[in-house]
């Protein structure tokens, strides 16, 4: 119970209890007793109404107070069904019509029929108010939660067109550009005589080659929604290592001893951060050694550190990048409570340092 309903009970016992510390409608101390049982009973009134109205009775019909049963008839009113209220009404009527003293008159027959009309009628309109008030209130409470979940199914629906929309114009753009990109490699592979331009051709179109078809997977995911949702593909893990260790473009120094078992999550990011460094090698100081060391650590953790030496060749113009691939790993690994760091060595090379717990 709220501590506004306390207040407003322990007020209602006082105001009822009044009459008969006051003697208004007492006389002896029986009076006086049953005044305050009824005063009383008025805290049971939110839980056992009927039971708050039972006490309140004998006062109302003995004493002839009125305060405790016609608050009690008012709670009765606001909480209870029909048959009940029209028992309690009934009761409630006949007490309050039979608490005047005396009957010398029509007159006063028929202003005590009056009184215990307006005063019981008057306590079960106000019940029912506070009933039908309560009701739309709940029924306003039930429309603002529909409400709301409409607009966030407008928003997921909303969401989803975005995605498709992305989807769409990714694939008209960025696909048909690495498209070109791996027909023209492959043409370049075919016509020239020197090997190593031959060799290089032959790189780019692989790498195009894999980049379309992982920009493709990762648009049926953007254009898919609900549960006809295109699965992802399978995740790389360590045992992919090898696919990207041994390129035709650049010279890598691996050294892999890594525990067996490690989580997927783990493997990921330790495969994501070799693959980025190479990236960034290739698009930074390509030509440039690359030394890559994956170990397992005393307490069952990871650490992944990628060394470059400075470019030996002029630095072409640097490709253009959102620079988000580092971002991107040092929230991977901070979700998986470790750490990422990466800059520049005094030798103009460049670090990579990935350091991940144990499970």
């Amino acid at each position: 119970m709220r501590r506004r309903d306390v207040l407003i009970d322990l007020g209602l016992v006082a105001v009822a209890a009044l009459d008969g510390v006051l003697g208004l409608y007492t006389t002896d101390p029986l009076d006086l007793a049953l005044t305050l049982i009824g005063a009383a009973g008025l805290l049971l009134r939110r839980k056992i109404p009927l039971l708050s109205l039972a006490l309140a009775l004998p006062a109302l019909f003995l004493t002839g107070g009125p305060i405790a049963s016609v608050i009690a008839l008012y709670t009765v009113a606001s909480t209870t069904g029909m048959v009940w209220l029209i028992v309690a009404t009934a009761v409630t009527f006949l007490g309050l019509g039979l608490s005047w003293d005396s009957f010398t008159s029509v007159n006063e027959h028929v202003l005590a029929l009056v009184y215990a009309t307006m005063t019981s009628g008057g306590a079960v309109a106000l019940g029912r108010l506070r009933r039908n008030q309560s009701r739309l209130s709940a029924s306003l409470d039930e429309l603002r939660r529909a409400r709301a979940d409409e607009n966030r199914r407008v928003a997921r629906e909303a969401v989803a067109e975005e995605r498709a929309h992305l989807a769409r114009e990714m694939h008209d753009v960025v696909s048909h550009q690495v498209s070109l990109i791996t027909v023209q490699a492959g043409a370049l592979m075919v016509r020239t005589n020197d090997p190593e331009v031959a060799e290089t051709a032959d790189t780019i179109r692989t790498l195009a080659s894999t980049t379309l078809a992982e920009l493709r997977q990762m648009l049926l995911v953007l254009r898919a929604d609900g549960p006809e949702a295109a699965p992802l593909g399978p995740q790389p893990t360590l045992s992919h290592l090898d696919e990207i260790l041994h390129p035709a473009d650049l010279e890598v120094d691996a050294r892999i001893d890594l525990r067996e078992g490690l989580p997927p999550a783990t493997q990921r990011a330790v495969y994501r951060t070799i693959q980025e460094g190479l990236t960034n090698v290739r698009k930074h100081a390509p030509g440039s050694r690359v030394t890559v060391t994956a170990t397992s650590t005393d307490t069952g953790g990871v650490q992944v550190v990628l060394r470059n030496a400075a470019s030996p060749a002029r630095r072409p113009d640097p490709a253009p990048t959102a620079r988000l691939g580092h971002l991107g790993l040092s929230e991977r690994a901070h979700m998986l409570g470790g750490s990422f760091r990466a800059g520049p060595l005094a030798d103009g090379g460049y670090e990579i340092d990935l350091r991940l717990p144990g499970s």
